[in-house]
């Protein structure tokens, strides 16, 4: 036993160690690859947008409380996120400005985290960290308007104590007598990077291999979710005393999550986020051939399947369309599938597209027109797919939900 428990703080010790080192990476890393910026952080930012608007419509001014917040990059992603529409000769397309976020309060119990998270911030006065275990610990006295996860620190919890910390949060809110927002982001039960786990909600085995070289594979309890985080969330509420209301749910990274690349979990798949990353990198043109995906769903439930079969498609659809307009051919079994209506935007997006290579004269002045140009044009193509038509169904590494809570 003492041997065991003396392996198993070992193990903690390695896992914490790496976990921070990869935080902490410089904004331009492999941790903060042109997916995690460009894709997966703007998807979210994008519907963010809806929520902090309607705050700022109600004359509130951001006041957040962030659960987990490691290096405090919850703080990057709602101060940053961008206006919608910005005109082209504004020097500044953010939404927020320095007066519209009143507070954050970042919590975390990893002190090593919270120092980065200070140094990163020291000049910014509106910024406070708080070491603790927020599952337990008692929160500010002080009324927060979104209560903020990201990163999946809910994964972490058993229904039990899923359902414990959602009522403390319910409790505080209700404490305050005013609305707020929360965010809860978990695990997507679905995710193809684990398919042949899509049978268990649960389970002990999961790691972060990609936090370091691959070769970390201490294992933890991760809670993984579909659709049914809803219902829970709102049970909760209901017990608490409150009112909780879908704001919005979304799935994100589903063909480019991390494990994708890893085969940690599910060795049959492409490494689909390498392959996008390249579409973004200047000089270096992306295999779009080996993009295309005949990937089979079984084991998910009818609707998850449906909806990868659909989205699968749209993304084949616009990869075909894509290599037609540079004379690339496509591989034999894909063949357009009259079954499935092409959105009108994912239309209008593709004969951009179009037109861009129809026009690339204009563009002569860059180095290689296809990996400058084109390529990224195509990659913000395929996020869209992600962001416009993603339903909510944990069939994703991210599964995001969005609540408005009432007392």
């Amino acid at each position: 036993m003492i041997l065991k428990r003396l392996m198993k703080e070992k193990e903690d010790k390695v896992y914490k160690r790496n976990a921070i080192s990869y935080y902490n990476q410089p904004m331009r890393s492999s941790r903060y690859d042109p997916v995690k910026v460009r894709w997966e952080d703007k998807i979210c930012q994008d519907l963010y947008r809806v929520m902090v608007n309607r705050l700022i419509e109600r004359g509130e001014k951001l006041k957040i409380l962030d659960f987990g917040c490691g290096v405090g990059y919850g703080y990057h992603l709602l101060s940053n996120i961008l206006e919608e529409d910005a005109s082209v000769e504004e020097d500044d397309c953010k939404l927020l400005n320095n007066n519209d976020i009143e507070y954050y309060v970042g919590l975390d119990i990893n002190h090593d985290m919270l120092e980065i998270a200070n140094d990163r911030y020291k000049g910014d006065e509106k910024v406070a960290t708080r070491q603790c275990d927020f599952s337990r610990d008692e929160y500010p006295e002080r009324q927060f308007n979104i209560y903020f996860s990201s990163g999946v620190p809910f994964s972490h919890f058993n229904d039990d104590d899923f359902s414990f910390l959602l009522k403390k949060i319910f409790k505080h809110i209700k404490s305050f007598e005013r609305s707020a927002f929360l965010v809860v982001d978990v695990l997507g039960r679905y995710s193809i990077e684990w398919q042949s786990r899509w049978a268990d909600p649960s389970w002990h085995v999961y790691n972060m291999s990609f936090f370091s070289d691959g070769k970390v594979n201490e294992q933890v309890y991760m809670k993984f979710w579909g659709k049914e985080l809803n219902d829970f969330v709102i049970e909760a509420a209901q017990e608490a005393g409150v009112k909780a209301e879908l704001f919005d749910t979304f799935d994100r990274s589903i063909f480019i999550g991390r494990h994708i690349d890893t085969g940690s979990f599910n060795t049959n798949l492409k490494p689909m986020r390498t392959m996008v990353n390249r579409l973004f990198y200047p000089l270096e043109r992306a295999p779009l051939p080996d993009m295309f995906m005949d990937y089979k769903y079984g084991g998910a439930p009818e609707d998850v399947r449906a909806y990868y079969e659909r989205i699968t498609y749209l993304w084949n659809y616009a990869l075909a369309t894509a290599s037609s307009y540079l004379d690339i051919p496509v591989p034999d079994w894909f063949e357009v599938d009259e079954a499935y209506a092409i959105p009108e935007s994912l239309k209008s997006d593709l004969e951009h597209l179009g037109e861009i290579t129809r026009d690339k004269e204009i563009y002569e002045h860059t180095d290689d027109f296809r990996a400058d140009v084109f390529e990224p044009s195509l990659g913000y193509l395929l996020r869209n797919i992600e962001r416009d038509y993603s339903e909510g169904l944990g069939a994703a590494h991210t599964l995001i939900s969005i609540f408005e809570v009432s007392p």
